[in-house]
């Protein structure tokens, strides 16, 4: 018995997750869209805005939380070895963990000091970077 409830309970945090993720995602892609060719400058202006930087941090961290669940669910059906599969699914929770902290991590340094030189400089050297990168690729 215990076993179905927790079952249950795991189907629905995990359509929740999917829920959550739709307007999320629909979100996110409108606002990469809108500052993917960009220059640097332009892209920081968008990113002022905090409804941006939250849909952002929130697609983020349930994408990974949603990632979990699923792979969870894949593994205990697919891995028959007990021992493995403990192993394998805790070190999968600790990695999620360990991004989703990241990411909180990196959203309080970029919020927190957003207007500091340095960061705006290492950013404005990584933005170029990445966008000769994919203008290359692309020929």
């Amino acid at each position: 018995m215990g076993q179905n409830i927790e079952s249950t309970r795991h189907w629905i945090k995990q359509r929740i997750s999917s829920i959550l993720l739709i307007p999320l995602t629909v979100l996110f892609i409108y606002n990469f869209l809108n500052v993917a060719f960009l220059p640097y400058n332009e892209v920081i202006t968008n990113y002022d805005n905090i409804f941006n930087l939250i849909i952002a941090f929130l697609f983020i961290t349930i994408s990974i939380w949603h990632f979990y669940q699923g792979i969870e669910v894949v593994l205990e059906d697919y891995i028959h070895n007990i021992v493995l599969r403990d192993l394998t699914l805790k070190s999968l929770k600790y990695l999620c963990w360990i991004l989703i902290i990241s990411v909180c991590l990196s959203f309080i340094i970029l919020y927190r000091f957003w207007n500091s030189e340095k960061l705006n400089e290492f950013i404005r050297i990584c933005w170029s970077y990445l966008r000769c990168c994919s203008s290359w690729s692309r020929r």
